[in-house]
């Protein structure tokens, strides 16, 4: 819509507008401003746990200028932005954290810059901390090898629990592109996976060893074989009276649930945790995709391959990996010294010395 004297509503002057405001009706509340705007945005284009990464770090950072009597455009600015570091600080929240709301914020400015909130970007020159990533340690053979004991190959929940966990584990696969993969995506006979990552934005194939294939194979005869059966179902209700009802496949997915559903992330997330609690430790679907990158990187794997299996926007993260892999790699011990065959000062062998030979 023009402004005053035909001039655009991005060459306008907004800075004295509230970043976020609520106009409450008899009816209804009404938010607006850059805040709102931006976070249905990012509600509508990213994951969910992304979009609450953002809702807290701004409604974070607006609550704390609201605090000190701000709130406008015009005070988003460098100045500010360092004071509300200073205070997270001074909460005690660790350096992640703080690198975190701060690379938000900075993401948040590239917007507003851009939509025309802005007269560029405000924090263009604001120096966030680079983040410190955690490290793990690899999921024990033992470990896993219970894992997959958890559950019957025989039935169809139990052949796809250990599908899943067989792709997990053999993949490197997100949750999300996990539950959301493609029937028409596996290739059985080429042991591909086609996957699209709502992260990148980008289809990428990843192979399948010989052993995933046969477990998915396993679970896809299962889950053939149950929606091929009727089940039993109440007849209105009653408690005493059933009939037989065929069940109904009404998903595309490879993995599905037994009223024949997308299974949900989230139902993937609660499945690992489930396994890890009945073994006594603390499993989560990320960490498969931990163990496998590093374990390709152990294994003298190419990163550019690596980085293009895992779906990786920049070679930095696989190189993360990679630097893990050698830390790694350095603490084995090896099986036999070079040095074996040299006799170390002070060093006494058991049992008799030999005889001086016959002169």
């Amino acid at each position: 819509m023009p402004g005053k004297k035909g001039l655009r509503w991005q060459d306008l002057d907004h800075s004295r507008e509230a970043l976020y405001d609520v106009a409450m009706t008899s009816r209804a509340s009404r938010e607006s401003g850059p805040v709102p705007e931006f976070l249905a945005k990012k509600a509508a284009e990213q994951e969910a746990k992304t979009f609450q990464w953002y809702s807290e770090s701004l409604m974070q950072f607006w609550k704390y200028l609201e605090s000190r009597g701000l709130g406008l455009v015009g005070d988003l600015n460098e100045h500010n932005v360092n004071l509300f570091r200073l205070h997270l600080r001074e909460k005690g929240l660790s350096e992640n954290t703080v690198s975190n709301r701060l690379r938000a914020l900075k993401a948040f400015s590239r917007w507003m810059g851009k939509r025309g909130w802005t007269d560029g970007n405000a924090l263009e020159d604001l120096r966030v901390p680079q983040s410190y990533r955690p490290q793990f340690d690899l999921i024990p053979d033992d470990l896993r090898r219970n894992l997959f004991g958890l559950y019957k190959p025989n039935t169809f929940l139990g052949a796809r629990n250990i599908a899943m966990l067989a792709v997990l584990s053999d993949t490197g696969m997100r949750r999300e592109e996990l539950a959301n993969l493609l029937s028409a995506n596996v290739d059985m006979d080429a042991r591909t996976i086609k996957v699209f990552s709502d992260k990148t934005e980008e289809w990428r194939y990843v192979p399948m060893t010989d052993e995933a294939v046969a477990l998915v194979k396993n679970y896809l005869t299962w889950k053939a074989r149950y929606f091929s059966e009727t089940s039993r179902h109440r007849i209105n209700g009653e408690v005493s009276r059933r009939t037989r009802v065929p069940r109904v496949l009404q998903s595309s997915h490879v993995f599905v649930t037994a009223e024949g559903k997308d299974v949900a992330p989230q139902a993937v997330t609660l499945l690992v945790h489930r396994a890890g609690k009945r073994l006594g430790t603390r499993l989560h679907p990320h960490l498969f995709r931990h163990d496998w990158i590093t374990r390709k990187a152990i294994d003298g794997e190419n990163p550019s391959l690596v980085k293009r299996w895992a779906g990786h926007k920049s070679y930095a993260m696989t190189d993360y990996y990679f630097g893990v892999a050698e830390q790694m790699l350095g603490a084995i011990k090896p099986k036999r010294s070079v040095l074996a065959t040299i006799p170390l000062p002070g060093a006494r062998k058991r049992g008799r010395p030999p005889k001086a030979a016959a002169g």
